[in-house]
């Protein structure tokens, strides 16, 4: 295991944000089954804590209830943000997601020194799959498409806040997310 500068002992703390959404919660089912990681839930509704998962309640569009719900989570040593807010048209989806993200790291950043990565869950948009076909294999070098597309505006953020601080980001991209359990469809 890699040893972070501030981390004190081998327990990790992951903040999921979205926490009740098809990727918060099947990750907080995977975490719960390692035996090293204490779980933060987050999302608009919260959840029922129990054992090492707690769940907080946390309006993230509102920047003052997110830094007073989460300024405390000094615990924090990862960050998955898997949060999404869902609006008419492509333009209207970059302000609240781009904002929600800002006031989780602006919240937590400051006050986690034991903070060593963030994860951002994205999506093959950000390569403009949503707008046709597109270079493959796609590669995280290539020039972005065409604004507005939220992604890109979340990537640009952490890339610049990243710059000189000990923790690291990385974005996931897969091309489908299904819940085999509850949803059953073809993908053809």
């Amino acid at each position: 295991m890699l040893s972070h500068p501030n981390q004190t002992s081998d327990r990790k703390t992951a903040l999921v944000i979205g926490a009740n959404g098809v990727i918060g919660r099947n990750l907080i089912e995977y975490l719960t089954k390692l035996p090293d990681w204490n779980i933060i839930g987050v999302s608009r509704r919260g959840g029922e804590s129990s054992g090492r998962v707690r769940y907080i309640p946390v309006d993230l569009l509102d920047e003052a209830d997110t830094r007073k719900k989460l300024g405390s989570l000094t615990e924090v040593t990862h960050l998955f943000y898997a949060a999404y807010q869902d609006r008419p048209t492509w333009a209207e989806l970059v302000p609240p997601n781009l904002a929600m993200l800002v006031n989780v790291v602006n919240s937590i950043e400051p006050i986690a020194p034991s903070l060593q990565h963030i994860s951002l869950m994205q999506g093959y948009k950000v390569y403009g799959a949503h707008l046709g076909p597109f270079k493959t294999p796609a590669k995280e070098s290539d020039a972005h498409h065409m604004p507005p597309e939220f992604n890109i505006d979340q990537q640009q953020f952490l890339e610049q806040r990243q710059r000189g601080q000990h923790w690291t980001w990385s974005a996931i991209r897969p091309s489908v997310v299904q819940l085999v359990d509850t949803c059953y469809f073809n993908m053809i």
